[in-house]
């Protein structure tokens, strides 16, 4: 079940993965995405395992009150119950963008009698994101997910740990980590130096990627500072950005204002970016909160470096010196990249986590052994 926030971001991506792999492991996939246009991009790429169901379901942050709106739709929420399970389901798995994101679903979940779990991908507060009435949108959060009896699964151990401090009392929390599938870059050369070619690259060019939303969550600004100060050190980098969104106005100004039109590309929304991945020598990544990045983890799985904030990397054990990059200081991260042995040593190290517990194949047996136990009571 997708909460609708939206058809592009990380957790619908996160969606296409799970279904599809649980469907390729023999299980029947429903898919209960609202009918909003905006999920029609998931829709139809669900369409391809699963059953879809659209339905009419308005998102917590449609509605202009946001979260106080969901306290009082109680109709919503017995329609949509009774819709649920007259699907007669094993199993409801409700997937949540943040804490505050379609209570009125879990409420549904509540009244429905089928064994569930809930995802929550950022676990962030209202307070901490700085949203508006923060006090009252966290209280109505915390007593939402307080009286849910299922498993409630962050997707990584910090964001867990917070989450189950927020929440308090009995409620069960688990970790498990994202996962993606894993990829033959050897086997894909031929991929690579096609799209090198496509992006009209020098054999000699250094080529840093950006993989996001152009939204402030994002900070692609914190990114084009990085790029210019990486590229003064480091004069064969060049720099793509994979993604668009509402700053994507002022991207274009900055590059233009800052002459590095022919260093600083964008290339919009992609589709499929793992071409992308596997033409690039570094996935830079400095979004300022997350859960556990699916951009991140592809990259590791195609071979492709990372580098990030020391900031971000404290959030998640997983990261460290071994298996990322950092981008604290510009001048130490350019003499970094340019020894290609000691980046080859972190994309391989990268790989192995990847294989060991960042695979679509982890990911998949954690959440089957938690169907079964929610199944089983």
């Amino acid at each position: 079940m997708s909460s609708g926030s939206g058809s592009r971001g990380g957790g619908e991506i996160f969606l296409d993965y799970l279904g599809n792999g649980l469907a390729a492991r023999g299980h029947e996939v429903l898919m209960w995405i609202p009918a909003h246009p905006r999920m029609d991009e998931l829709a139809e790429k669900c369409s391809r395992f699963a059953r879809v169901i659209r339905a009419e379901y308005r998102n917590t942050y449609d509605h202009r009150m946001r979260s106080l709106s969901t306290c009082f739709n109680w109709r919503v929420s017995r329609r949509i119950a009774r819709d649920w399970a007259a699907l007669k389901p094993d199993v409801i798995h409700l997937n949540k963008q943040n804490l505050e994101d379609g209570l009125d679903l879990l409420r549904a979940v509540r009244r429905c009698a089928v064994p569930s779990v809930c995802t929550i991908h950022l676990t962030q507060t209202a307070r901490y994101l700085g949203a508006k009435a923060p006090g009252l949108r966290d209280w109505i959060a915390r007593n939402a997910l307080g009286r849910y009896r299922g498993a409630i699964i962050a997707v990584q151990e910090a964001r867990r740990a917070a989450l189950a401090n927020f929440i308090g009392g009995d409620v069960r929390t688990h970790t498990i980590f994202n996962g993606v599938p894993l990829v033959d870059s050897a086997a894909l050369r031929h991929v690579r130096d096609a799209k090198r070619n496509e992006l009209g690259l020098k054999d000699g060019d250094f080529l840093v990627l950006g993989l996001g939303r152009l939204v402030a969550q994002k900070r692609p600004f914190v990114f084009l500072k990085a790029a210019q100060d990486l590229h003064r050190h480091f004069a064969a980098t060049r720099f793509l950005w994979i993604g668009d969104g509402n700053l994507t106005a002022q991207w274009n100004e900055w590059v233009r204002r800052e002459n590095l039109c022919g260093v600083i590309s964008c290339a919009g929304w992609q589709a499929d970016t793992l071409p992308f991945l596997l033409a690039g020598d570094l996935l830079l990544h400095v979004a300022e909160y997350e859960g556990l990045p699916l951009a991140i983890i592809e990259a590791m799985a195609a071979g492709l470096p990372c580098a990030v904030t020391r900031n971000f990397a404290a959030e998640i054990p997983l990261f460290d010196e071994g298996t990322v990059l950092f981008l604290d200081d510009p001048a130490a991260l350019a003499g970094r990249i340019r020894d290609r042995a000691a980046l080859g040593a972190i994309a391989v190290n990268a790989r192995r986590l990847a294989e060991d517990q960042l695979s679509l194949r982890v990911m998949l047996e954690s959440y089957e052994r938690l169907y079964r136990e929610a199944a089983s009571k």
